[in-house]
């Protein structure tokens, strides 16, 4: 029960706000621009810009930090809404599969290098 009690429920709740809100927001852009497939990538790397820019003038919360450390260690939460988009995405493409799967990777590979890099140099 202490577990339970000891857990920053503010802090998780504002992150996750945080995630699903810049994701909601690059979808219903993108869906502007006839592509809401599109809206999951958007959103994160939004969020990975938007963050990054805000280091470089202020220090990110603590709390903020140590939850998105949490969430990035027990699950790959973070980067379900570009799996998502993904499947989607593989149903319509047909022969652009093989450009789409490189996107993708570099995509997700691009986005957990830059976080190793921050957490490396600012944690």
């Amino acid at each position: 029960m202490d577990r339970i009690e000891n857990i920053d429920w503010a802090a998780w709740a504002g992150t996750l706000a945080l995630i699903v809100i810049f994701r909601e927001a690059a979808v219903w852009v993108m869906s502007i621009w006839n592509h809401p497939e599109l809206g999951n990538l958007t959103g994160l790397i939004s969020l990975l810009i938007i963050l990054l820019i805000w280091r470089r003038f202020k220090k990110l919360p603590h709390r903020l930090v140590d939850t998105n450390n949490k969430i990035m260690k027990e699950s790959a939460f973070a980067f379900l809404p570009i799996c998502a988009g993904s499947l989607m995405m593989l149903i319509h493409m047909g022969k652009d599969i093989p450009l789409f799967l490189v996107v993708l990777v570099i995509s997700t590979l691009f986005p957990l290098w830059v976080y190793a890099k921050i957490a490396k140099r600012w944690l």
